[in-house]
């Protein structure tokens, strides 16, 4: 589906892509980095969500996980430029959680990664990665559970099936997440990957492409050459692509947002 290059004239930062009308009762837009998602407390208007409500009132309408978060069908992290989906009516709204629920609603992720097989190791709290993992076949896919891990638990590390008790205990994840991980250029240094996935865990991708040696340029969190530094980098990281099947029809929708390299 082409994107619409349709700004708003009072919005200060997101873009909108899509917007919501009586057939497709939803809203794309693209955030830019440095923006939340959503409201970080109540009364927070310097977010995506609340931008985007003031253009669309009807977005508030909509009873989501959190009464703060209305519509919003799934978060970006702030430093993620990228595509955010809300729902404009309740009916979309669980159409969208149903179809997420039968893993139709696919996100695509983009990345500039470094090269480091030590990353994981000088980062702690990384399991050994499984037997199975094998990064020559394309595309790969790896999964695993995940716990909350660090000082005031702001990063998350992979559990394996045999450590899953230590997960579900801490942190209640009854399931595992996958990644799929296609390398689009890769030398010594430097890699550019793109990543989908279907069901996704907070920071998700960004640690498992940690985990297996590709940590994202410009990641504070989870690549351990930018922990050191002092300067803030930007990090290279994007959330381009959305699908998930239309309300009525149940066709594909798709919208992608151009690459940034």
């Amino acid at each position: 589906m082409p994107l619409s290059n349709l700004t708003p004239p009072s919005t200060k930062s997101i873009k909108i892509i899509h917007e919501p009308n009586s057939s497709e009762p939803f809203l794309v837009l693209e955030k830019p980095s440095g923006v939340p998602s959503a409201p970080l407390f109540s009364g927070d208007t310097e977010n995506a969500l609340s931008e985007a409500a003031s253009l669309f009132p009807q977005i508030k309408n909509v009873v989501g996980k959190k009464e703060i978060e209305c519509g919003l069908l799934h978060r970006i992290d702030t430093q993620t430029r990228g595509l955010l989906l809300l729902a404009a009516s309740q009916e979309f709204y669980d159409h969208i959680v149903s179809a997420q629920e039968r893993g139709l609603f696919l996100k695509t992720y983009f990345a500039e990664c470094d090269c480091d097989n030590e990353n994981a190791a000088k980062l702690g709290g990384f399991p050994h990665l499984p037997e199975n993992c094998d990064m020559s076949s394309e595309p790969q896919t790896i999964s695993s559970y995940f716990r909350f891990y660090g000082k005031g638990r702001r990063e998350v590390r992979p559990a394996l099936e045999g450590g899953a008790k230590f997960a579900i205990k801490k942190v209640g994840v009854k399931k595992a997440y996958s990644t799929q991980i296609e390398f689009l250029h890769c030398d010594k240094n430097s890699a550019k990957i793109k990543c989908e996935i279907a069901s996704g865990f907070r920071h998700q991708v960004r640690c498992h492409l940690a985990w297996l040696g590709f940590p994202v340029k410009g990641d504070s969190l989870y690549n351990h050459d930018f922990r050191s530094r002092q300067e803030n980098a930007q990090m290279r990281f994007f959330a381009t692509g959305i699908e998930f099947p239309d309300l009525h029809s149940g066709r594909k929708m798709k919208f992608e947002m151009s690459l940034p390299w």
